[in-house]
């Protein structure tokens, strides 16, 4: 049966949840459990379990620094047979951004770290988002101080060199909030960003052809009213679904807001095609996102926080919620709470292993911070009653 007791992974700090990516738990085509952070003393730091979350390693430091915002990525989620994390990390102590690796298949060794941006400043927040395109380069983007140091930047040697940045999807804003993904066309170094414009309370997909060094924006969403990431983040979540080249994303029309939606898409490398909704008409206090896909099945989860009854108080006191959908978001089933209200839960930030595998009863690894025991706290999910048993050929 699946774990369903809370795990402390480490006590963190707030660069775990304000504006870096929104993946940093990851699970290995053999069940190992992996969870980048920032740690209490800003640092840089993983730990695996090897029992599905039941006990985890002691940390390893991937990097030792002031660290205010963190980004992974890694290899499979791209469909390559490989097991690097990917690391991106700003430090505010040098104003630079960085990267380095995680192998998981040669005993975690850490790869050599390599400079990505010198910088002039850093301030609290700001955007941070890694992903490893299809054919293997890196894409890094963000904005390194909060809208006075925008840009992206492409490495095409595994990590080891960053080139001058390449064009800049960033509007210069301050709130704006990037997400990275594989692109889906022929050319397989194009990327997708996913891009959600505070100023003008829109989601949108800048998508990157890497021949021709630029961004293409088409409109995802208006109404989308952003909450700034150091309340609490992310509102928006996507898995990749490699068997159908295409990325899958759920946000939320607004935060903490009577009768908003967790919305639902699917989005290729021409098309954006919106699904039924995870929540429809919010009755308040909801909000975060985190959404994992089984490599098994192709069920799809979508996490969220607060009940849609209205009983609980966002960000203090809400449980821990799901839906599932069998058809990719053509319809959801019932709302399952996975971990229930405690006073004065201050939950801020929402992750899960965005691709895992039911196979062997697993089910998928969900971590949420806890603003009030400051702590990164971890637990699997309950599978849904029969699950299918169908292999996706071909897909890592």
């Amino acid at each position: 049966m699946p774990v369903r007791a809370d795990v402390v992974l480490a006590p963190v700090i707030t660069a775990n949840w304000i504006g870096g990516g929104v993946n940093n738990l990851i699970e290995t085509p053999t069940g190992v459990l992996y969870c980048v952070y920032v740690d209490s003393g800003s640092d840089v730091a993983f730990r695996k379990s090897t029992d599905g979350g039941l006990t985890w390693s002691n940390p390893t430091i991937v990097y030792a620094g002031t660290v205010t915002v963190l980004s992974i990525w890694y290899d499979r989620w791209s469909n390559i047979a490989a097991g690097k994390i990917h690391c991106a990390y700003a430090d505010s102590s040098v104003d630079d951004i960085f990267y380095r690796s995680i192998d998981t298949e040669a005993a975690d060794a850490l790869g050599v770290q390599a400079t990505v941006f010198l910088g002039l400043s850093t301030a609290a927040g700001g955007a941070l988002s890694i992903v490893e395109a299809r054919g293997g380069n890196l894409i890094i983007a963000g904005s390194l101080d909060a809208g006075a140091e925008d840009g992206a930047w492409k490495s095409t040697d595994a990590g080891a060199t960053w080139a001058a940045a390449i064009a800049d999807p960033s509007e210069a804003a301050t709130q704006d909030q990037y997400l990275l993904l594989p692109g889906w066309n022929a050319d397989t170094q194009d990327v997708q960003l996913i891009f959600w414009d505070a100023s003008a309370n829109e989601l949108s997909v800048k998508r990157y052809d890497d021949s021709a060094n630029t961004w293409a924006e088409t409109l995802i969403a208006t109404g989308m009213a952003d909450q700034a990431a150091a309340t609490a983040f992310p509102h928006f979540a996507a898995a990749v679904d490699l068997s159908n080249s295409r990325n899958l994303l759920i946000a939320w029309s607004a935060v903490d807001t009577l009768n908003a939606d967790l919305r639902c898409w699917k989005i290729d490398d021409t098309t954006i095609t919106e699904v039924t909704n995870v929540v429809l008409n919010s009755t308040d206090d909801q909000g975060l996102a985190a959404l994992a896909l089984d490599t098994l099945t192709n069920d799809l989860y979508a996490f969220y926080a607060g009940k849609s009854d209205g009983s609980e108080t966002f960000l203090t006191n809400v449980s821990l919620c799901y839906k599932v959908s069998k058809d990719f978001g053509t319809t959801w089933g019932p709302e399952t709470v996975l971990t229930v209200k405690a006073a004065n839960n201050n939950i801020k930030m929402l992750d899960c292993a965005m691709r895992f595998s039911s196979a062997f009863g697993r089910a998928p690894a969900v971590c949420w911070y806890d603003d009030q025991t400051i702590d990164l706290l971890m637990m699997n999910a309950p599978l849904p009653a029969s699950p299918r048993t169908t292999y996706q050929a071909g897909v890592v």
